[in-house]
């Protein structure tokens, strides 16, 4: 017990410095950090609940990575070399294996980094709502509601790679937005943030093979937006060089990747899948036979309220089903209430939120046609846009516009 409340009260020690230092110049940073403490006690918790029954014996996708981060150790402990490990699954592993290799087997500690990087993605949504300008009150918000949102709790506090893939998706954008917004930034910077947001793009490929599309996508109506609009020229540098790192992304991992990624929902009944070709022909089969609205709404929509009671990890648990049912409630309204924040994105022609939007776009569309039609999925794997989402989520902005441009006042659309 000693060594879990070592590892909790150095990771509530790192909230709190890295709050500082990213929030330093914040008036109102303690409030916001002190919020962040609670989230991080909230998810040790639920932690300690979700093992009540063993750490060897609880959990689906999160046991099994457990598992072979033990083996991953063991190989580690032998002398065979990182590049040379045998694993299966996902990266996540190898990380989790060496954390196990070097401080020993605790699949609690795994579970509280875990939810550490999950506080971290709360930290640099806010530091990207202040750099988009939006007032403090709002962008602490969105921060401090990302945190608390349950579902988020639930897949960043187990040994699963939901945790990274989110931090991922959230420090490629808030990089992307520091170098083209970031003056002051030396060229030295500018081009080790660059090869940073490169390199974590390929890391997200490797969780999971299609955010290269998304991601790179994402990236790239942004930087051409912008240069349209600026004609500044490290944009299209910027974006050269993301669609060449992607290129080389796609004929190296994706390619070698696809075969029996187990996120794909491919129809084996109809061919052997012995190649990549077929692997492919199966793909695009599955997707054709789709109804491409009644999927997109799925994404979107599902678990709908009545399917609540039948999510396999909170059945027969009233509480969890009240809080997931007030939790879908609330992601109705706040899809509802984004929609004015789109057109707000539309009405300033804002690159950065235009090219954030096609990222939520083309992820919601790819898992809306490949995952299979199962609530719970839905459900997971649209955690990855909520970050995102809550960027859209305001009116005010779009009522502004509307009565600036009733008035005639053109010229503050453009501020």
């Amino acid at each position: 017990m000693l060594e879990k409340i070592l590892w909790m009260l150095f990771l509530m020690a790192l909230t709190a410095i890295i709050g500082m230092l990213v929030f330093k110049d914040k008036p109102n940073k303690i409030w916001f950090i002190v919020l962040a403490e609670l989230a991080l006690v909230i998810r040790f918790v639920f932690i300690f609940v979700m093992f009540l029954n063993g750490t060897e014996y609880s959990g689906t996708d999160g046991l099994i990575y457990h598992q072979v981060a033990k083996d991953i150790a063991e190989q580690l402990k032998s002398g065979i070399p990182v590049w040379k490990l045998d694993y299966e699954y996902t990266w996540y592993t190898v990380l989790v294996g060496i954390q196990y290799a070097i401080f020993g087997v605790n699949r609690y500690a795994a579970s509280f980094v875990n939810s550490f990087i999950s506080i971290l993605s709360g930290y640099y949504i806010t530091a990207v709502a202040l750099d988009l300008k939006f007032k403090d009150r709002r962008s602490f918000l969105t921060g401090t509601i990302y945190m608390f949102i349950p579902s988020m709790i639930v897949w960043t506090a187990d040994t699963r790679k939901e945790s990274l893939i989110f931090f991922f998706i959230i420090m490629i954008w808030y990089m992307a937005l520091k170098i083209i917004k970031d003056r002051q930034l030396s060229i030295t910077s500018q081009v080790m943030l660059i090869l940073g947001v490169c390199i974590l793009i390929w890391l997200s490929t490797l969780l999971r093979i299609y955010m290269l599309y998304t991601l790179s996508g994402g990236l790239f109506v942004y930087l051409m937006l912008y240069y349209i609009k600026t004609e500044r020229k490290l944009a299209l540098i910027f974006c050269f060089i993301v669609l060449a790192c992607s290129l080389i992304i796609n004929f190296t991992t994706v390619r070698y990747n696809m075969r029996d990624y187990h996120a794909l929902s491919m129809d084996r009944s109809k061919s052997g899948d012995e190649d990549l070709d077929e692997e492919l022909s199966s793909i695009f089969n599955t997707i054709m036979e789709k109804d491409v609205a009644a999927s997109i709404n799925n994404f979107l929509t599902k678990p709908h309220l009545e399917d609540v009671p039948y999510i396999t990890d909170i059945a027969a648990n009233t509480m969890a089903i009240i809080v997931v049912k007030i939790e879908m409630l609330l992601w109705y309204l706040g899809l509802l209430i984004s929609v004015f924040g789109i057109m707000h994105a539309f009405i300033r022609w804002d690159p950065y939120l235009i090219g954030v939007l096609a990222f939520i776009v083309s992820y919601g569309l790819i898992n809306a046609l490949i995952s299979e039609n199962v609530p719970d999925t839905y459900y997971r794997y649209r955690a990855a846009i909520i970050a995102p989402m809550l960027l859209f989520v305001d009116y005010k902005s779009f009522f502004q516009d509307i009565k600036a441009l009733i008035m005639g006042n053109s010229l503050s659309l453009k501020n």
